[in-house]
């Protein structure tokens, strides 16, 4: 970089009358000398070389142009002759003419050339004002920690002015909590001799405001001295956004965990006469087992070993009846996504033996087709069992109307990715058009009646599938049943 105090330090040229006063004046003290010394002296040798003298000087100022001068020089020294007061020979005269000629080419020629990369020179002077000064990024430059140039658009970011930026030192600008950071990766790339380094920092304005900057550092020549250029752009609005959108993604999964949570719990309330039925059972056990046990010891019948036998029974009954109720607290827990390795065979026992009690009042026969050691899989234990308690009650559902009622589903490893499994729901319902199809897994678009749905169940179980890197496909045909395929990935061994 060169700096734009050169052009405004250098002087101006004399004005064309003073120059042509200046050459004529000299032309006629030339004319004068020569006179003098082949009139009076009878020589011609010394005053020819003080002719170089206007030579010199006017190609100095008009370039080539200052060859008239030499020509017209040339002419009067030879004009002696016409006078007869010439000492020399014409030839010597003509000569020192093509001298004159020769040195006033020359001298014109490198002066043309030096008028040329000057104006070069302020035309690269004049675009890089308008590139550093009214460009959108601010610029400065700063040679052992001290400012030495500044341009006008850091002035608007930083609210200083350049009086007030220059010879500051640039560990001033910068926000206390960055310095120690952009230090040391000042110090590794320059370790590793690189000279170019980009970074994000704050900036603290001159009304102590913070100003977050995208940064681009290097090496550079600034008045013919090695100096560190900074582009700097303003990036504060671009961070308060993503602040913002970070605070909005945030809010927005906090209400997507409420929605899963409160469907989950409204899928619970469906359940809760297939559940109370399911958990009578037990409790009925415990209590006739009880009852039992108690008549056998006040009559002393049987002996301890029937008394026994009742005991564990009702043990049995308690065991079954706490399980009902943890799967009931899991489903109504909410929680935060919890990653363990899954049997997905496991998970769909789960499932079927927690819906058992509803598929049997509904008259549903459940044929499983488990895959005998399927792959293993990584996902959250709670909501996958969510998304198959959705599609084993849809199917349950579809079915209310149908004499045949069959629920299919099959497990293995994906005939379609070599590195997954699928888990298959199929059912022998009324099924669902094509039309249908393309909306189903749509927020609050259902196929049931009015009061049996919200229309969220496949919009969340999706979306849960998603979570986990996975698909779910439907395939209907109205009058023949549904079939729900879900995909999801392996858990490799890295994982």
């Amino acid at each position: 970089m060169k700096s734009v105090k050169k052009k405004e330090g250098r002087e101006a040229s004399p004005s064309l009358p003073f120059q042509i006063a200046v050459i004529l004046s000299l032309v006629v003290v030339s004319w004068g000398i020569g006179f003098f010394f082949h009139s009076i002296l009878k020589t011609d040798i010394i005053y020819t070389h003080f002719i170089y003298i206007p030579v010199v000087i006017a190609t100095m100022w008009w370039g080539k142009r200052g060859i008239l001068v030499a020509i017209s020089l040339g002419i009067m020294i030879t004009s002696f002759h016409l006078f007869g007061i010439a000492t020399c020979p014409v030839w010597h005269d003509l000569i020192r003419m093509l001298f004159f000629v020769m040195v006033a080419f020359c001298i014109g020629f490198l002066r043309q050339e030096v008028l040329e990369q000057r104006k070069e020179l302020s035309l690269s002077e004049k675009k890089y004002k308008l590139l550093i000064e009214d460009s959108l990024t601010g610029v400065l430059v700063y040679r052992e920690d001290r400012i030495v140039f500044a341009n006008r658009r850091i002035e608007d970011i930083l609210h200083h002015s350049k009086e007030e930026l220059t010879s500051r030192s640039i560990w001033e600008l910068i926000h206390s909590e960055d310095i120690e950071r952009i230090k040391r990766m000042i110090a590794a790339e320059s370790r590793q001799q690189n000279t170019n380094l980009s970074y994000q920092c704050r900036f603290v304005r001159k009304d102590e405001m913070v100003v977050w900057a995208d940064v681009s550092r290097s090496e550079t020549i600034y008045e013919g001295e090695t100096a560190v250029l900074m582009n700097i752009y303003d990036i504060t609005k671009r961070k308060e956004l993503e602040e913002k959108r970070k605070e909005l993604s945030s809010l927005a999964k906090k209400q997507e965990e409420q929605l899963i949570h409160y469907y989950r719990l409204i899928e619970l309330g469906e359940m809760a006469a297939a559940i109370s039925h399911e958990l009578n059972q037990p409790l009925t056990g415990i209590q006739n087992y009880a009852k039992n046990a108690i008549y056998m010891m006040d009559h002393n019948l049987e002996g301890p070993d029937k008394v026994r036998s009742n005991l564990s029974l009702i043990s049995n009954q308690v065991n079954r009846a706490s399980k009902i109720i943890h799967q009931m607290r899991e489903l109504a827990r909410r929680s935060e996504m919890n990653i363990t390795t899954i049997d997905i065979n496991d998970l769909i026992m789960e499932c079927v033996e927690f819906l058992l009690p509803q598929l049997r009042l509904s008259g549903v026969q459940v044929h499983l087709i488990l895959d005998e050691d399927p792959p293993p899989v990584l996902g959250d234990w709670v909501r996958l069992e969510q998304v198959f308690l959705n599609l084993l009650s849809n199917a349950r559902q579809a079915m209310d109307d149908v004499e045949s009622k069959h629920v299919y589903i099959r497990t293995g490893a994906d005939d379609v990715d070599d590195s997954g499994i699928f888990v298959e729901v199929r059912d022998t319902g009324k099924g669902f058009s094509k039309a249908e199809s393309e909306k189903l897994f749509k927020p609050f678009y259902t196929t049931k009646q009015p009061g049996e749905g919200m229309g969220l169940g496949l919009s969340i179980s999706l979306r849960i599938i998603r979570e986990h890197g996975g698909t779910i496909e439907t395939v209907s045909t109205p009058g023949q049943g549904s079939t729900f395929k879900v995909r999801l990935p392996e858990k490799t061994r890295e994982e």
